[in-house]
């Protein structure tokens, strides 16, 4: 289990972009490492693993990996807690991460800085909400199969993505990040059109959605050649609101890479298309973005019908 981005906004936050030991400023930005910045790294307490450092607890995955068993430090400093168990013990950390934050907070911490940390904190759990609703970690295999030739989707989905269409139109959002707004806003109107598009000629089976062919689902059709043509439309349709999804699902992770945390989604990479074997047997793979027009005029062009 991945550490949340809220977490990650927490410990940074909290901690003043600084080591938690020795004081010195840090960075998430691996790429502006240099003479003047050192690349912070989120170390656990209790460790990760049972054969980590720290390693024996009664913690699950998800709390060894949740703000409260966190500690921001500097590389240096990671490697001595990481070699020297003995000097650095599980209350250890917790009391130097405590005395830490309160200096932060007396120290560097203005209202100002703390209203605008109460901001950040509200898109980073959008955008938690928005990797877990919107399955990106799961994108490639889920949009697959809603691109096959028979497509499915799994049944809950699209009640799943109206919920969070919800809470991202509900959200209160920091005016700097007008960009990442549009992008979450039009990501979630985008996934939302294609479930309804896709609700339109499917049934439950099990915990899946199949498609009905209805050409030819009662048997005899006198419109036999006409509803072949409407099918094939309604699959060009729902393909089409999938690949245009996946571009919002590019430009959200770009604009949180640009704007909240430069290490999201960076060992995933850009989010792709890969579509089954039709008539010529092959596979295809794209990875469709939107171009700097297409994002200026979104989300408003797509609010009709919502």
């Amino acid at each position: 289990m991945a550490v949340s981005q809220k977490d990650i906004k927490l410990l940074w936050g909290r901690s003043g972009n600084r080591c938690s030991i020795c004081k010195t400023e840090l960075t998430q930005d691996s790429s502006a490492v240099g003479s003047e910045f050192t690349l912070g790294q989120m170390a656990h307490i209790v460790g990760e693993k049972t054969d980590a450092p720290r390693g024996s607890s009664i913690l699950s995955p998800d709390e060894r990996n949740s703000y409260h068993n966190l500690i921001l430090l500097c590389p240096t400093d990671h490697t001595i807690i990481d070699k020297n168990e003995v000097d650095w013990p599980i209350e250890k950390l917790h009391q130097v991460k405590s005395e830490h934050e309160l200096w932060v907070r007396e120290t560097l911490s203005t209202t100002e800085d703390l209203q605008a940390q109460a901001s950040k904190l509200v898109v980073t759990h959008i955008i938690d909400a928005t990797v877990e609703a919107c399955e990106l970690l799961n994108w490639k295999n889920w949009t697959s199969w809603a691109l096959s030739s028979i497509p499915y989707w799994d049944a809950d989905f699209p009640a799943q993505l109206f919920e969070h269409l919800q809470k991202v139109r509900a959200a209160i959002w920091p005016s700097e990040l007008e960009e990442l707004k549009n992008a979450s806003l039009t990501l979630a109107i985008l996934l939302h059109r294609a479930a309804e598009e896709f609700r339109k000629h499917c049934e439950r089976e099990g915990d899946r959605l199949r498609v009905v062919p209805f050409y030819k689902a009662y048997g005899f059709n006198e419109n036999y050649d006409r509803d072949v043509k409407l099918y094939e439309a309604w699959l060009d349709q729902c393909y089409y609101w999938v690949t245009e999804a996946t571009k919002a699902a590019n430009w959200f992770a770009d604009t949180v890479r640009k704007d909240i945390n430069p290490l999201f989604f960076v060992e995933n990479g850009k989010f792709g298309l890969l579509q089954s074997p039709f008539e010529d047997l092959r596979y295809y793979y794209t990875v469709p973005e939107f171009s700097e027009d297409e994002k200026q005029k979104l989300p408003s062009t797509l609010y009709e019908k919502l």
